[in-house]
């Protein structure tokens, strides 16, 4: 558009100079032609020669109607522009980041790469309990991998630690096979700050309900809370006061004289014997199954090398008992 007006402005500008040149050429025919007049005869009327001197245009004139012509010109410059259309329009595309796939996850975890897990759980974080093929979680594999860092960020999004996999291992178990002291403290540090947050939970809800009095009819007594009191050794002892025990015969139900004695009508409840009168617990025997009789063993002096085997098995005995008060500890957190 822009250039449209400068073309349309320099035609305009190319005429006035020809009507300019045009005029000039007439005003100076004229001053011959009054110059002739002076010395030969005119052969038209003095009135024709007005009429005709009056549509003459001298260059002064000429000049001002191009000056105002100009002056009621726009400024090109201050004319709207038409923004220049590119032909190709480059469009943005967001580019997104490639995806990881699961492989590169689990070894990420079993590498302890803890930037690059946050900012894939960042992205996914349903990806907090993904398991593989076998049913390792991630926690599993870090547990495993013994990536400390890893594992704390894993416990800190909340990740689940009851998980198992196909043989029945979940974290905790893991922990107690490797014995890794660490992470079994951070374990329970975890579960430790957890159990602080529901008691805070749990007291603010307790302060805000006023507790219901509890009737027991095993008791006969009115308690303040009732989870309390059915918990209790009293209310155990009450509750299993006049109730039988079962019995335990050691015969299993699928025995055939077992089957035949309750097909004849023997209650079960009374004891062995078609009348009932046997006993209901019978002592528990234990197979003997050498031949030897009492006191045939002769007593052997140990030497030197079965001592120090018995020193061994001792010694084995105790970091064997060390460790299983270890897991026993451990479970006792979580159990």
């Amino acid at each position: 558009m822009y250039i449209n007006v400068l073309k349309i402005y320099k035609i305009k500008y190319k005429f006035l100079i020809i009507l300019e040149t045009i005029l000039c050429c007439t005003a100076k025919f004229a001053s011959v032609i009054n110059m002739y007049s002076n010395f030969v005869r005119p052969t038209t009327t003095p009135a024709a020669n007005r009429h005709f001197n009056s549509k003459a245009l001298s260059g002064e004139e000429a000049k001002r109607l191009y000056i105002e012509e100009i002056k009621g010109a726009k400024d090109p410059s201050q004319l709207p522009r038409d923004k220049p259309q590119s032909q190709h329009v480059n469009k943005t595309k967001t580019v997104e980041e490639p995806r990881l796939s699961d492989k590169e996850l689990f070894l990420t975890v079993q590498n302890n790469d803890v930037n690059t897990l946050k900012a894939v759980l960042d992205r996914y974080p349903d990806k907090i309990n993904k398991i593989d093929k076998f049913g390792w979680s991630l926690l599993m594999i870090a547990c495993q991998a013994n990536s400390v860092e890893t594992v704390q960020e894993l416990l800190g999004r909340g990740a689940d630690v009851d998980v198992r996999d196909k043989a029945g291992n979940s974290a905790r178990s893991l922990i107690i096979k490797n014995k890794n002291f660490s992470l079994a403290s951070i374990f329970v540090t975890h579960r430790n700050s957890i159990e602080i947050q529901n008691v805070t939970v749990d007291d603010s809800k307790m302060r805000t309900k006023d507790k219901e009095k509890y009737f027991c009819e095993t008791c006969r007594n009115e308690f303040q809370d009732k989870q309390e009191h059915m918990s209790s050794t009293i209310h155990n002892i009450m509750s299993s006061k006049h109730r039988k025990l079962p019995v335990n015969y050691v015969i299993p139900s699928s025995n055939k004289g077992y089957q035949i004695m309750l097909k004849v009508g023997w209650d079960k409840e009374s004891g062995l014997g078609p009348d009932g009168s046997g006993k209901k617990y019978p002592i528990k025997t234990v197979q003997k199954k050498d031949r030897k009789g009492l006191g045939l063993g002769k007593i052997k002096l140990k030497n030197k090398d079965e001592c120090m085997k018995d020193t061994d098995k001792r010694m084995t005995k105790k970091r064997k008992h060390i460790e299983r008060q270890f897991e026993v500890n451990f479970r006792r957190e979580f159990y």
